[in-house]
């Protein structure tokens, strides 16, 4: 898979949902004729029945993968450890370290599928920091209105757990593993593609979008 300069490009409206688009346009660009093409895309794309479409297409991928998937965090506590610090694992263009494996996306998955997991520790500073600050946040919330009648977002719940009693909020303590997790998953990232390569080689494949991105916003001004 290449990168070159883009076949096309459409602008859809900002309510349109990504995950929801891919199926439409890839069946576009099949009308216009295009075979043996890859596409590179963002997380916002990541779905099962996306990957599932892209292989019926015979089309080859490069993807961002969901950070929130409980798959991913789950393959990335895995091989925690693994690859850090090994100089063989470094892009040193990013100030990143990754590694690859094989792995099917879902349970009913057919295919086994190259998995690129990364670490950044500029990337993991910067996440912890926001973590403790968003915790530290709600915190203060949550102690301003102790006593008082109101209901939390769901955001709250998934770090804390937290006592009402007829309709009013008395406390909170904190899901300490759910924090603790969150923590140790600061920093990293994975790409999943179709075809066989390293960390490396998806990594700077992911990063050329911006290339054709920049294409397409010259050209349309």
């Amino acid at each position: 898979m290449t990168n070159e300069k883009p076949l096309l490009y459409e602008s859809y409206p900002g309510s349109i949902v990504d995950v929801s688009q891919l199926k439409y346009m890839l069946e576009k660009i099949r009308g216009y004729g295009y075979e043996k093409i890859g596409f590179i895309l963002d997380r916002g794309y990541f779905s099962k029945a996306n990957i599932q479409f892209m292989d019926s297409c015979d089309y080859d991928f490069v993807m961002m993968v969901k950070g929130r998937a409980s798959f991913v965090h789950s393959l990335i506590m895995e091989h925690i450890g693994e690859f850090e610090s090994k100089r063989a694992c470094s892009i040193k263009a990013y100030r990143t370290y990754g590694m690859t494996v094989k792995a099917k996306l879902y349970a009913d998955d057919e295919t086994d599928r190259y998995f690129h997991i990364y670490y950044k520790a500029k990337k993991q500073a910067s996440e912890r920091a926001r973590l403790e600050a968003d915790l530290d946040r709600m915190e203060a919330e949550m102690d301003k209105i102790k006593g008082r009648e109101y209901k939390l977002p769901k955001r709250y719940e998934h770090y804390f757990k937290l006592t009402y009693h007829k309709g009013k909020f008395y406390g909170y303590e904190e899901r300490e593993d759910v924090i603790e997790r969150e923590l140790q998953l600061c920093g990293y990232f994975a790409i999943v593609t179709s075809e066989k390569m390293t960390a490396s080689e998806a990594l700077n494949l992911y990063k050329s979008r911006d290339i054709s991105e920049k294409l397409f916003g010259s050209d349309k001004t």
